[in-house]
């Protein structure tokens, strides 16, 4: 398999899946042999239905966009299989379901356009953004950050030819966003990406080849971390590996740690105790820590640029701009802007020294 490399605005670009509740019904019932319900799931550029059987067992079905290549699927299949004959259970992650024919995923069709899609067990646990505290303390970023680690581990040696996929939210390809910043209205908002994208190049960007790089998640944002709310407040589970990607490790770090944004006085309490659980599972080399802060100003940057541009071309009540139309990307990077980066720099050094 090879994969065809593609400009990575296009997929986010083209239409989402748009099967109905009774199409997915018809698909499960033949490919899987099973009768259930369904529900609709926000995604970005898929589509995804929570299924029910009448046992009350639950999956998800995932359809993928008509223009992502089967070869990412397949990448993506694969890695959760990877992890599940790799890792132990200290790592929990969906798990594929065959269809009849045994197959790890299926072709649909709908109009003139095909589709992969394959069904995944789902997880237990409530998502951390709907939990009832939606950001986490310290012990829960620590623990955030060991979890992450681990999964690190077990992604290491995992290759597979889709691996290096087109992905606008794929932080080695940050300069793309320099296409799309022009739609973002707010003057200090683009003046601030502009700043960080300018801050990318000249800082990370030279020191990429002297990281260590390997499959990544590349999205443990609060929807996709599972919290056991039964017990003790901690990570019982990872979700969603559309956007994993091969890019340097450092880059796994930095997508999480945009998302640990705090009312504490200081915006990088969070992320510091998120570092040190990740740093007390797996080393942070001194390039890494050189370029964190650099990386998690990329990701919010990402997300805003991203989050702009889309509005121009999908109607006011797309389901994914619903949900991410707050302006809270914005807020945290004015904080985090304000912080000197050698400053940022020094307090990363002295956490990883300090419980090296």
């Amino acid at each position: 398999m090879h994969l065809n490399q593609k400009n990575p605005l296009d997929i986010i670009v083209s239409e989402t899946p748009n099967f109905s509740d009774a199409e997915a019904i018809d698909i499960v019932k033949i490919n899987y042999g099973l009768d259930v319900t369904v529900k609709k799931l926000v995604s970005e550029r898929d589509q995804n239905f929570l299924i029910s059987t009448k046992l009350g067992k639950k999956y998800v079905l995932k359809i993928a966009n008509c223009e992502e290549d089967p070869v990412v699927t397949d990448f993506q299949i694969k890695g959760l299989m990877h992890i599940m004959l790799k890792y132990d259970n200290s790592i929990i992650t969906p798990k594929i379901k065959n269809s009849i024919l045994d197959s790890d995923s299926i072709q649909i069709k709908k109009d003139d356009s095909k589709f992969n899609a394959r069904v995944v067990t789902y997880l237990e646990g409530e998502p951390l953004w709907t939990s009832e505290n939606s950001i986490p303390d310290a012990y829960l970023a620590r623990d955030m950050g060991r979890y992450l680690a681990r999964l690190g581990k077990a992604l290491k040696d995992f290759t597979h030819p889709g691996s290096n996929q087109s992905l606008l939210w794929d932080i080695k390809q940050a300069l793309f966003l320099r296409e799309i910043t022009g739609y973002i209205s707010d003057s200090s908002s683009k003046g601030m990406v502009d700043e960080v994208l300018t801050a990318f190049e000249g800082y990370a960007l030279p020191v990429f080849d002297s990281l260590p790089w390997q499959v990544i998640h590349n999205d443990m944002n609060p929807d996709n971390v599972l919290i056991d709310i039964k017990g003790m407040r901690r990570v019982c589970g990872i979700i969603d590996f559309g956007d994993m990607v091969y890019s340097p490790l450092i880059i796994d770090l930095a997508v999480a740690a945009a998302y640990l944004d705090t009312d504490d006085g200081n915006p990088l309490y969070l992320i510091n105790n998120f570092i040190t659980g990740y740093n007390s599972e797996r080393k942070l080399t001194l390039d890494e820590i050189n370029v964190l802060f650099d990386l998690i100003k990329v990701r919010l940057a990402t997300t805003i640029a991203i989050a702009e541009w889309r509005k121009s071309f999908r109607e006011a009540d797309d389901p994914y701009l619903m949900l991410n139309s707050d302006d809270s990307s914005v807020k945290f990077l004015e904080r985090l802007i304000e912080i000197p980066r050698e400053h940022a720099i020094q307090t990363f050094r002295q956490i990883c020294a300090s419980n090296a």
